[in-house]
């Protein structure tokens, strides 16, 4: 036994394992479309996820999951079929995954639907959470309540009151009567404007700051110079002044009483929340848009996982964010994060599953071609017709698709199975029940060292757990063995190409 005889005898064994593996491919991709394996699967993984492995939350993690899928979102990444023939085929699949689910007892993940997307981005995903807790809505009319109650309370009241002393004091009550209402309707449309997002807050805190700079300039203009009740005047908007914000630093603790933390906002949920209550103060006063988010909060059951996992992100929010109205942008990037890895595990148990059912689509398909190793080694070292034919045809398709390689493994794999089809049939593969195949797994039974247990079992088996690794694993090693015995198993040639 020589070295070119086992490259040989292991391209023939690699080349079968690949024909069979090629054949198993198809049947799993078959049978994962028709049973819609990948979109069940991520359903599953996202209950998972929003459960936490935590059993007494797999129902309330099911019922958010389902509305999760109305989203918009992710509902219009479910593209169903328009045709009539595409259509048709689709009935035909949701039968069968009828059928199928009715057989298993399963339950039908997808609720009232009949199937899902098979992915899912992860900024669809965090928006359609975003969209479900409101957060961001919630977020906004705080600070658009805050914010009013501010201006009201620190700048359109002070300015009136010490107006109005002053105008007390000189016996006009016209003193900048013209200049106040233009103050006042600029200060109402600085808030306009950040109540459309046309501004962000901090640009409206520094308008508010500049607008009360030229008020104070033209009371300046106005009053008479050197006067003690226009000099305590001018003192007193001062003061009002520096109160709203004298420098960056005030600026920023302003910026933070006005804008609720994220933790706040989660804290919407609870009863007893500081947020909660100031939502259902603002609803009681007759804020309809408080009061429609709060209905919205009372029916919202959020697992213990969510809303741990929220918890954590929103306290990592507060030390990463760089701005008070960058935090729910950073809110919705770290759960698109927090998807991401919640899927990368979620790919991993889906690829073991595959794993498995490869296991038993392999084992079902060497039972039924009689694909036994054992079998189909004997014969391609005892016959040098079918091991030549069957190497020559292994060389001659890894020639083919190395001459159109892409770059892509699935496109030179799809070349492969185009290479080799038409000449399937009359490859002289040692598989099947013919009479010849039958009477040399017969004769090789003849020397099997284990009692009771045939030898084409272990056979069947072996073949099974090769056609399990996949087209890919045996369509790069044929092209290593064809590389190999082009190189150094030539006869003649020296067998270890180091050697001189």
């Amino acid at each position: 036994m020589n070295f070119p005889f086992i490259l040989d005898l292991a391209l023939g064994l690699v080349f079968t394992y690949l024909i069979l593996s090629l054949l198993a491919s198809e049947i799993q991709e078959i049978i994962g479309a028709l049973l819609q394996w990948r979109a069940e699967h991520l359903k599953r993984s996202i209950e998972v996820l929003l459960a936490g492995n935590d059993e007494q939350s797999e129902a309330a993690a099911r019922d958010f999951a389902d509305a999760l899928y109305e989203s918009p979102w992710i509902k219009g990444l479910n593209q169903e079929a328009r045709g009539k023939i595409a259509r048709s085929f689709r009935g035909i699949c949701h039968l069968i995954g009828r059928i199928y689910r009715t057989l298993t007892g399963t339950r039908n993940v997808f609720g009232d639907r009949t199937s899902g997307p098979s992915y899912i981005p992860s900024e669809a995903f965090a928006n359609s959470i975003m969209d479900r807790l409101q957060l961001g809505a919630a977020g906004q009319v705080l600070i658009e309540t805050r914010l009013k109650q501010f201006v009201e309370e620190r700048v359109l009241l002070p300015v009136n009151h010490v107006l109005e002393d002053l105008r007390a004091s000189t016996a006009n009550e016209f003193l900048l009567n013209s200049d106040l209402r233009q103050f006042e309707q600029t200060v109402n449309q600085i808030l306009t404007d950040f109540y459309e997002k046309r501004v962000q807050l901090s640009e409206t805190i520094d308008r508010l700051v500049i607008q009360l700079e030229d008020f104070s300039e033209v009371a300046r203009q106005v009053l008479p110079e050197n006067h003690h009740l226009s000099e305590t005047f001018l003192r007193r908007l001062d003061y009002i002044h520096r109160s709203v914000a004298n420098n960056p630093t005030e600026k920023l603790v302003l910026l933070k009483k006005l804008q609720p933390t994220m933790a706040e906002l989660i804290g919407i949920f609870e009863d007893g929340s500081v947020c909660y209550k100031e939502f259902a103060a603002l609803a009681s006063r007759g804020n309809p848009r408080a009061r429609a988010l709060l209905n919205q909060v009372k029916g919202q059951v959020i697992t213990p996982a969510l809303r741990s996992a929220m918890i954590t992100i929103a306290n990592k929010v507060e030390t990463t964010a760089d701005a008070a109205e960058n935090r729910v942008d950073e809110f919705g990037r770290e759960l698109e994060k927090w998807f991401d890895r919640g899927m990368e595990r979620a790919t991993g148990v889906y690829k073991r599953n595959a794993k498995a059912v490869g296991l038993l689509i392999g084992l079902s398909i060497a039972i039924s071609l009689n694909a036994d190793t054992f079998n189909i080694a004997t014969r391609l070292a005892t016959d040098p017709a079918i091991r030549n034919t069957i190497t020559q045809a292994a060389t001659q398709a890894a020639m083919t698709t190395d001459n159109t390689a892409t770059g892509n493994l699935k496109e030179e794999l799809e070349s492969l199975q185009i290479a080799v089809n038409g000449s399937l049939n009359q490859l002289p593969f040692p598989i099947g029940y013919g009479p010849v195949v039958r009477e040399q797994q017969r004769l090789g039974e003849a020397n099997w060292p284990i009692p009771f247990i045939p030898r084409r079992l272990f056979g069947w088996l072996i073949s099974a757990l090769a056609i399990s690794m996949g087209a890919t694993f045996w369509f790069d090693l044929l092209k290593r063995v064809v590389n190999v015995r082009a190189t150094g198993g030539k006869e003649g040639q020296n067998a270890d190409p180091y050697q001189r």
